[in-house]
């Protein structure tokens, strides 16, 4: 078989083993010539950088050196990043411990504070039962405070009788002495005496 080869245009034969072969490993058939196969294989192989291109000197690394310190300093950026986040999230975490302690001492207060109220209630409890005895033996009692409220209102009632029928006769005394001469006065209470006297004994 002839083929063109693409390098330098020339035609050169590939022989039946030469297909055989190619067909077996199942590679393509080559689109350059022999001549020009093996001076392409025998040209100097450049090292080039992977990050840009630039041509390296031989034994160097895959990096220029512009790319080499440009990747030092995106490493330390990225150091510099992690340090700034874990100090963040150390900050985050003490804010969150105090956080917790406060709330614990809120909590401990608000159970001091259940504490003391369920005391009170019990305090209440207690008192509002003596309040009920009290009102119970205090209605054992009620007839007969009704029975000293009703005779003292009887007493009141009668005192003021008295001092009214006191007052009439002070008035009615004082009518009768006020034009009355004291000769008269002494005279009234001789005929008094007298009559007294005369009275059978």
């Amino acid at each position: 078989m002839n083929l063109t080869c693409r390098q330098c245009g020339r035609e050169f034969v590939f022989t039946k083993a030469e297909q055989e072969f190619y067909e077996l490993k199942g590679f393509t058939f080559p689109g350059r010539c022999q001549e020009c196969r093996s001076a392409r294989q025998g040209q100097a192989h450049h090292v080039v950088c992977s990050q840009c291109g630039t041509e390296l000197e031989k034994g160097a690394s895959i990096y220029c050196t512009a790319c080499l310190a440009s990747a030092h300093l995106e490493a330390e950026l990225k150091t510099k990043q992690s340090q700034r986040a874990a100090s963040a999230a150390h900050a985050k975490l003490q804010a969150s411990e105090s956080q917790k302690a406060e709330l614990a001492e809120l909590l401990r207060q608000k159970e001091q504070l259940v504490t003391e109220l369920e005391l009170k209630i019990n305090n209440l409890s207690e008192d509002l039962e003596k309040a009920q005895q009290f009102q119970t033996a205090l209605g054992s009692f009620q007839p007969a405070l009704r029975n000293i409220e009703e005779k003292l209102e009887a007493l009141e009632y009668t005192q003021n009788k008295i001092n009214e029928r006191l007052l009439q006769l002070v008035q009615r005394i004082h009518e009768m002495y006020e034009n009355t001469s004291l000769l008269e006065i002494f005279k009234r209470s001789l005929k008094h005496y007298q009559r007294q006297d005369t009275q059978p004994t």
